[in-house]
C-alpha cells in the first residue's frame, strides 16, 4: 500500500508563514498591548497620591515660609533687644555711677546717711 501524499507544509522563516505578516504578528501585538496597558495603568496608580499630596504639601510649604519670615522678625528684635543688654552691662562694668542709678531707681536703695522724702500728689 501506498501512503497518499502529504501536501507540502508552508516552510516557516520567524513569524513569516503563508497567512501573512499582520496575522503573524497578532498575538504578540496582543502581549505587548496588554503589557503596556499595564505599565500605563502602574505609572497612574504611582502618581495620583503623589499628586494628592503634592497640593497638600504646598499648602503646608506657604504656612512654614510664614512661620519662617515672622520667626526671622523676632530673632533680629531680639538681637536688638541683645545689643542693648550688652551695652548696659558694658556700662555696668565702667561706670560705678551708672551702678549706683540702677540700685536707687529699681532697688530703691539709698546711701547710708541719705534721708528719703515721699512727697505724694
Amino acid at each position: 500500500m501506498t501512503r497518499p501524499a502529504r501536501a507540502a507544509r508552508p516552510r516557516r522563516v520567524g513569524f513569516l508563514d503563508d497567512r501573512g505578516l499582520a496575522a503573524s504578528l497578532a498575538p504578540l501585538m496582543h502581549w505587548v498591548s496588554r503589557i503596556g496597558l499595564a505599565a500605563l495603568l502602574a505609572v497612574a496608580i504611582a502618581t495620583c497620591p503623589q499628586q494628592v499630596y503634592r497640593s497638600a504639601g504646598a499648602d503646608d510649604l506657604t504656612r512654614l515660609e510664614r512661620e519662617h519670615a515672622e520667626l526671622g522678625r523676632q530673632n533680629d528684635r531680639l538681637r536688638g533687644d541683645i545689643d542693648l543688654l550688652r551695652a548696659e552691662i558694658s556700662a555696668l562694668k565702667r561706670d560705678p555711677e551708672e551702678v549706683a542709678r540702677i540700685a536707687r531707681q529699681d532697688l530703691n536703695m539709698v546711701r547710708p546717711g541719705e534721708i528719703v522724702f515721699e512727697v505724694k500728689r
